[in-house]
């Protein structure tokens, strides 16, 4: 996902903010943002967004890691991972774990080998055999690693997400009031009319000293 919370434009193109006012018996004052506008040049969305995305890759890349060294044995694995939570390793340590994904990789390479080949010896199905049941071995850990990471990732979005939403709709409200509108509906959702808020709505959670 490029950006938190893709479906928080949707959420907001799609809602129409009713001022506190008591509703009037003539016709609404009817103001318009263009929500796409707003996200683009509100400067927290911006800060978060890259946070999010630092977040994602780096949960892509443990995961892209995992899977890197799947074909270790479990002696081997267990090296690698100490090794990599290591938090100062020596240059020999360095060594070793570039050691250990070479193996990894060279193991890989022989089991996409082993796979095409029409006719194997004795020993090459054995070797295939024992190269499936090590990647076989790894699956599950890799499947609930990939869960975790998921579930991480669900959660990150949610939460900035969730406080994006309520400081736009703050932001919207505030407008509201200050500029007497009963409802404020999303530009691109109106076909004529409406007066345009948005370079309001930017100013207001842009401002100096606004809500983090």
């Amino acid at each position: 996902m490029a950006r938190i919370a893709a479906v928080l434009v949707m959420l907001l193109a799609l809602a129409a903010l009713v001022a506190p006012a008591a509703a009037q018996e003539s016709a609404p004052r009817i103001g318009v943002v263009d929500m796409p506008k707003v996200l683009d040049g509100y400067n927290e969305f911006k800060d978060l967004d890259q946070q999010y995305k630092a977040f994602l890759a780096e949960r892509q890349q443990q995961l892209q890691e995992r899977m890197a060294v799947r074909l270790l044995s479990k002696d081997e694995l267990k090296e690698y991972q100490n090794l990599k939570a290591t938090a100062a390793p020596s240059e020999q340590q360095k060594q070793r774990m570039e050691e250990l994904r070479k193996v990894a990789e060279a193991r890989e390479n022989e089991l996409a080998t082993l796979s095409r080949l029409p006719n194997l010896t004795e020993n090459e199905k054995k070797r295939l055999s024992d190269l499936n049941a090590t990647a076989d071995g790894s699956a599950a850990e890799v499947e609930q690693l990939q869960k975790r990471l998921s579930d991480e990732i669900g959660a990150r979005n949610k939460e900035l997400s969730d406080k994006l939403q309520k400081k736009i709709e703050a932001a919207l409200a505030a407008i509201a009031k200050e500029k007497r509108v009963d409802v404020i509906l999303a530009k691109e959702a109106v076909l004529y009319g409406g007066r345009d808020l948005t370079s309001d709505v930017l100013a207001k959670l842009n401002a100096p000293g606004a809500p983090k």
